[in-house]
């Protein structure tokens, strides 16, 4: 049956495919600009239900969407560039925390390290010149928090 799919069960590798796409670039080329074979694109494209956070991020660089749009579809509600690169900084730093300490932690509490890392950074005074934003202050509560986790 060749009926377009219905915007409200469009799968994530749908999405990743139709934005790869809507930029006019092939397979070969997402594939040398990510840094991953051919094949692993086709697997993004056409079975892919997850995605890492940090690829996530970097396809919808790469294709000049926003990450949430790759996630939830059109209906997702669009938010800042920044804070969505912020996300990724932190995620990326977790990834790097847990492999320093040689730990696989649960995706739950990956969630929760970005999301208190987030909350710490929500919570910092604003100034007239804001300083940009630096993971490394964070090495410390991530690190507190693995090892909080292997104890349990």
């Amino acid at each position: 049956m060749a009926a377009s799919q219905d915007k409200s069960t469009e799968y994530l590798f749908d999405r990743i495919r139709n934005a790869r796409e809507r930029t006019g670039m092939s397979m070969d080329d997402a594939a040398k600009a990510l840094s991953v074979s051919r094949v692993q694109i086709w697997r993004l494209e056409h079975k892919s239900k997850t995605v890492s956070a940090e690829r996530l991020f970097e396809m919808a660089d790469l294709f000049g969407v926003d990450p949430r749009k790759l996630l939830h579809g059109d209906d997702a509600p669009s938010a800042h560039h920044d804070h969505y690169r912020r996300i990724a900084d932190i995620v990326t730093m977790v990834e790097q925390q847990a492999q320093t300490f040689d730990v696989r932690p649960p995706p739950g509490l990956v969630a929760e390290v970005v999301v208190e890392v987030l909350q710490q950074e929500a919570n910092q005074p604003t100034d007239a010149k804001p300083n940009p934003f630096d993971p490394s202050q964070y090495q410390g509560l991530i690190a507190l928090l693995f090892k909080q986790a292997a104890k349990k």
